[in-house]
């Protein structure tokens, strides 16, 4: 099961994106209200530091989906991880 599919609750992921979608939310507030431009960008750096780790997040979901008790991952899925950067 990934960590999107989990039974009967919202998954982890699904909750980092439920947070990073009102964060956006609250700096659209923050720049409607003309609020000062470093609060603004502090939050813009938040957004982007959960957004990266959302992709920790379904990166690991995703080498744990492909482990599946395996002792070896694909060499290919391997050099295409290394190949993101």
């Amino acid at each position: 099961m990934t960590a999107t599919k989990k039974a009967g609750k919202a998954s982890p992921i699904l909750s980092r994106i439920a947070r990073i979608e009102g964060q956006l939310r609250g700096v659209r507030h923050m720049i409607e209200e003309k609020k000062d431009c470093l609060s603004v960008i502090t939050q813009i750096t938040a957004i982007r530091e959960a957004v990266a780790m959302l992709g920790v997040e379904l990166l690991k979901d995703d080498i744990a989906c492909k482990w599946d008790g395996k002792k070896k991952i694909d060499e290919a899925y391997l050099k295409s991880l290394f190949k993101m950067q």
